[in-house]
């Protein structure tokens, strides 16, 4: 497993490429520490690369989940392949994370600038 940390706007995202085992599962926990100490108030993760997951590598990303809300944050996934999302589905993991496609992470939460277009334009008149 690879894992990228990147920022979109005021959100941390960690991309998340590979296999997510259980021989990964140190290594992400640590990283989501190191991400969390300073309350972000929404972690997304990039999922569009990863091919495998089990069910530690699920159960890592249930414990993530449950920090960040503990911290009144919120994580998004994001951008998973159809064989990784039917594995949610089937295990009803849908039904409490913020699952979204990379088009609609992107319009509602990393264009938080949207109109600045506008601004520039309304200043100069």
């Amino acid at each position: 497993m690879e894992l990228k940390i990147n920022t979109a706007g005021k959100i941390k995202v960690i991309e998340i490429s590979g296999k997510f085992d259980i021989e990964s599962t140190e290594e992400f926990e640590s990283v989501f520490a190191k991400i969390i100490e300073p309350n972000p108030a929404v972690v997304a993760i990039d999922m569009g690369r990863l091919d495998y997951i089990d069910s530690s590598g699920i159960g890592s990303l249930i414990k993530s989940l449950n920090v960040l809300k503990s911290k009144k944050g919120k994580l998004i996934l994001f951008g998973m392949k159809p064989m990784i999302q039917n594995v949610f589905k089937l295990a009803k993991l849908d039904m409490f994370f913020e699952i979204l496609s990379p088009a609609d992470f992107q319009s509602k939460y990393a264009d938080g600038d949207d109109d600045s277009d506008i601004d520039a334009l309304l200043r100069k008149t």
